[in-house]
Order: structure tokens, then sequence, then C-alpha cells
């Protein structure tokens, strides 16, 4: 099986310059918890859950919930992001998708063709991948 036949296809992306307000406001909104990052259509990094939860932390030792808000409304995403982003291609199994997954100890791979975004594939859809195959 390839990546191709189980990978998101429609993926929610963000800007480099997104504050991470918004970047965590889209992510409860939506329930994600990675967000490739875009710049010109090419992929530059992602954000992720643990990368907002580590900003938030940092900012918050000692202040209030007002001053969290507005260091989260003043951080851009490039201040965070992780990069370079580990991805894959469409035509790569998953077998060494999820080897690539397990070895780096990240939750997901952006799928890209060349240059361009195409999916994502997360442990999530790794562990759908193995009830179904178990029920067959």
């Amino acid at each position: 099986m390839q990546v191709r036949e189980m990978m998101s296809k429609d993926i929610e992306v963000v800007d480099r310059n997104d504050t991470l307000l918004a970047v965590e406001e889209r992510m409860a909104t939506k329930q994600l918890r990675h967000l490739p990052v875009l710049e010109q259509g090419d992929i530059v990094g992602i954000v992720t859950q643990r990368d907002l939860f580590k900003a938030a932390m940092s900012s918050a030792m000692g202040y209030g919930e007002k001053a969290q808000q507005a260091y989260l409304r003043s951080v851009r995403v490039k201040e965070i992001m992780t990069y370079p982003v580990v991805t894959t291609s469409p035509d790569t199994s998953v077998a060494a998708a999820a080897e690539l997954i397990m070895t780096r100890g990240i939750g997901c791979l952006p799928v890209v063709d060349g240059t361009a975004l195409v999916g994502m594939i997360t442990k999530t859809d790794l562990l759908r991948c193995l009830k179904t195959l178990e029920a067959a």
C-alpha cells in the first residue's frame, strides 16, 4: 500500500507570518495537531500543538491570561516552526512512512510531489490503516 492511498488531501496550512494566536485558534476549531507552513506554495516548516505548548509555557511563567494572549498575538509562526521538514512522497510505501515517523519521533509527514504539498499522513492515519487490516 502506498501513502497516496491513505493520506489526507484536504490540508489546512499556515503562513510563516501568521501569529501563534491565529494558529492556536485554527487548531482548536478544526481539531488539528499539525499545520504545514507554506511560503509561495513551498513547504518551509511545520507547526505542531507541541510547538504552541512550548511557546505558551515559556511565556506563561508568572504571567496571567491577558499577558499570555498578548504574547501569542505578538509571536509569528516562523519563530517557533520546525524546519527543515521531514517529508515523503505519494509513492512511498505505508510501511516506509511508518518507519520514518517512528525513527524520527514525529507525528506526521507532509506528502510532497516535487515541491508541491499534496497531502499529509499522520500517526492516526497509520493506526486507522492497521485497524482496517485487522478487520479484514
